[in-house]
């Protein structure tokens, strides 16, 4: 679930959200009369590049607020006891 919202969802986004508004926009043509939009005009590239630039930007920020201290040691995830406790970064 993570990795979906890390990084597929902040990709997916601006074409998501395109999608939306050309369906929306298609349907408003079909009752009230226009032009449809020719999704495959669209500006595909443009929301590719917007899409990897705010998964980029999601990943920074990140490690930025999820970061620890670089003298900090990791304790990795084990099972005691019958449960699983996971990793965890001790601060010196």
């Amino acid at each position: 679930m993570r990795i979906f919202f890390l990084y597929v969802l902040p990709f997916l986004l601006p074409l998501t959200a395109y999608l939306a508004w050309a369906w929306y926009r298609a349907t408003y043509v079909k009752k009230h009369g226009g032009n449809a939009p020719e999704i495959e005009k669209g500006p595909w590239p443009f929301l590719l590049f917007l899409g990897a630039l705010l998964a980029f930007g999601v990943m920074g920020a990140t490690a930025l607020i999820r970061g620890a201290d670089p003298d900090a040691t990791y304790t990795p995830s084990r099972y005691e006891d019958g449960r699983i406790i996971p990793g965890q970064l001790d601060e010196k």
